[in-house]
């Protein structure tokens, strides 16, 4: 086998064994038989291909070359000129009357109309009434500001300016868009985010740890993320869990009772010493579990596993709510199908139609959760006792 490289305005032949010069002349420094010499050395080392790639690394190139063009098939399909569709939705069709009423749930809203509470420009509507810019919207005599809440929530999951993908992310990398972590997702989908272009700003809706892989939502669309880390209406999660030995029915009942851990939270870094919530357990193998949940605690799922003392092997999500992960090859990225995207439109229509509590209550509510389950016997739950006996 031979390869040539420019050495001195002339070419070298790199070549195992003897008899073959090198150079112009056969001497001087790039000079010599082959075999001997500083000339068939650098002949060698100059035409020395590059590794090739290990079988990981081209299954890898192959995902990412697939997930290219997967998104930019989407960005093919999508309009646009999304302002132009959006102004003729707006001054057409208009916006579906009964969702213009945030503090309402979709059926208050729908008998408030039936029962003729509410009024466009003066005149009595069915539910299936839509508005348009300039219209009047009165609710018991009192004008409504609908304009600016309706544009937000009219614009259906599924519109050009929003994306939805599932990636099925890889043990390792990092769950998130920060450009300073070297093994975020940031860096692991640099590709197919300038497949999607630089107007789409994804990012992961929660979190999945480093040391565990699986189904992880990527989008750019704000509400979804509301809804589905909403603490009120908490989205159910799937995970299949190995440990390093032989699981016993009891601790997987213990497990799904809930154990009492210890969590640091992200913002404040305050510690919580608190019983995990009853959750769905069951075991798919003598050292597997499956664990259905809708608490986000970190690292949950492996410190519940340390209470009982297994070590957690393998954490693999498989399932966020209605969105399953199915046959999507290790990090690989696919759009949401239709009825995945129905599902999460449903999920953000129900929050945006429920009256929300003040951050206060909120609060509170969390602080008495937390304090009763941590301790019912304990000066916790008998400090709200007491204040709840003279309210």
């Amino acid at each position: 086998m031979a390869s040539g490289v420019a050495a001195r305005g002339c070419v070298v032949l790199a070549r195992a064994g003897r008899g073959e010069r090198a150079g112009t002349n056969g001497r001087g420094r790039g000079g010599g038989r082959a075999g001997r010499g500083g000339g068939w050395d650098a002949g060698r080392r100059a035409a020395r291909p590059s590794p090739s790639p290990s079988a990981s690394e081209r299954a890898a190139n192959d995902v990412t070359r697939h997930n290219v063009d997967v998104l930019r098939d989407l960005v093919r399909a999508t309009p646009r000129d999304v302002d132009e569709k959006t102004t003729t939705a707006y001054a057409g069709e208009g916006f579906r009357l009964v969702r213009c009423m945030p503090h309402l749930k979709r059926r208050e809203a729908d008998d408030a109309v039936s029962a003729g509470r509410v009024l466009v420009n003066g005149e009595l509507v069915r539910p299936s009434r839509r508005v348009v810019h300039g219209d009047v919207v009165t609710l018991d005599g009192k004008a409504m500001d609908w304009e600016p809440y309706a544009q937000s929530v009219e614009s259906e999951l599924g519109d050009a300016r929003f994306v939805y993908l599932k990636y099925n992310k890889p043990r390792g990398v990092v769950c998130t868009m920060s450009d300073t972590e070297r093994t975020s997702m940031f860096h692991a989908l640099h590709h197919e985010r300038k497949a999607l272009g630089k107007d789409v700003r994804l990012f992961p809706v929660g979190r999945l740890d480093k040391d565990s892989s699986g189904l992880v939502l990527l989008t750019n669309d704000g509400r979804v993320s509301d809804a589905l880390l909403d603490p009120e209406r908490k989205a159910e999660k799937t995970y299949d869990v190995d440990v390093d030995r032989i699981v016993s029915e009891a601790d997987a009942r213990t497990l799904a009772r809930g154990v009492v851990i210890s969590t640091t939270q992200q913002r404040d870094l305050k510690e919580t010493v608190a019983a995990t919530l009853p959750c769905e357990v069951t075991k798919t193998g003598e050292k597997s579990l499956r664990f259905v949940l809708k608490e986000g605690r970190n690292r949950q799922i492996r410190k519940m596993c340390e209470v009982l003392s297994y070590d957690v092997e393998r954490l693999h999500r498989t399932r966020i709510d209605d969105v399953a992960l199915g046959d999507l090859e290790v990090g690989g990225v696919a759009p949401l199908d239709e009825d995945e995207v129905n599902a999460l439109s449903a999920r953000v229509d129900a929050r945006a139609s429920t009256p929300r509590e003040s951050s206060k209550h909120t609060s509170e509510s969390r602080r008495r959760r937390r304090a009763i389950d941590a301790n019912p016997g304990g000066w916790g739950a008998k400090m709200f006792k007491e204040r709840d006996a003279s309210a």
